[in-house]
């Protein structure tokens, strides 16, 4: 089955952050194809600027149905802007293409904290199959805007879930999401046990400098 990544930011991070995190990620992927959408043109693998249309839950899901319908690949890897990822979740076939694969070795550095806490599941780590995410969003698009600022919890809004069941996997190391305070949320749930030492990334509070 092959394997390719789709790469979301609505760039309203740091740019220097950013180009960090792209840098870590092009370490990662191998040969692996990308396909990035984003609101300002950026040099990663296939880009498509979509224009700021600014920082949303619908704007995030019309990005990516984007990156899935430019893509050619049985599944597509997740990677967002504000977050560091392990080399072995470009590593991780699914079973299945009708159901999408979330890790659960996640964490999340919430907005002004130099720790890190676990987080159940996520967006920003997933593989799912191309043609079944296509199909999900589209349906969820009918009768709704070209995009959208208001909808910030899509589909919660219009009363859907994005995916109704999911399977899991998991990485032998974790990979991390940075709340900045920039991006559309500056927190997010996950338990709140302080983690200062990560397996592969190392002290929490050095790799929090080191990025940001």
């Amino acid at each position: 089955m092959k394997l390719g990544v789709i790469y979301l930011s609505s760039n309203k991070e740091d740019t220097k952050f950013e180009e960090k995190t792209r840098t870590d990620l092009l370490s990662k992927v191998g040969d692996l194809p990308i396909v990035s959408v984003t609101q300002k043109p950026i040099s990663l693998g296939n880009n498509i600027c979509v224009g700021e249309k600014g920082a949303s839950g619908f704007n995030y899901c019309k990005q990516v149905l984007i990156a899935c319908k430019n893509s050619t690949t049985d599944f597509v890897i997740s990677a967002e802007s504000d977050c560091l990822y392990s080399p072995d979740y470009f590593d991780f076939v699914p079973d299945r293409s009708d159901v999408p694969y979330r890790n659960t070795n996640i964490y999340v550095q919430k907005y002004g904290q130099d720790f890190f806490c676990k987080k159940t599941m996520s967006t920003f780590s997933q593989v799912v199959g191309r043609e079944f995410y296509i199909k999900i969003l589209e349906e969820l698009f009918k009768g709704q805007p070209e995009w959208s600022t208001e909808l910030k919890n899509f589909p919660k809004e219009i009363h859907r879930s994005l995916f109704g069941e999911f399977e899991t996997f998991e990485t032998e190391f974790p990979c991390i999401s940075f709340k900045t305070g920039r991006g559309m949320r500056k927190h997010s749930n996950s338990n709140e046990i302080p983690v200062y030492n990560l397996p592969y990334w190392g002290d929490t509070k050095s790799l929090k400098e080191k990025y940001l």
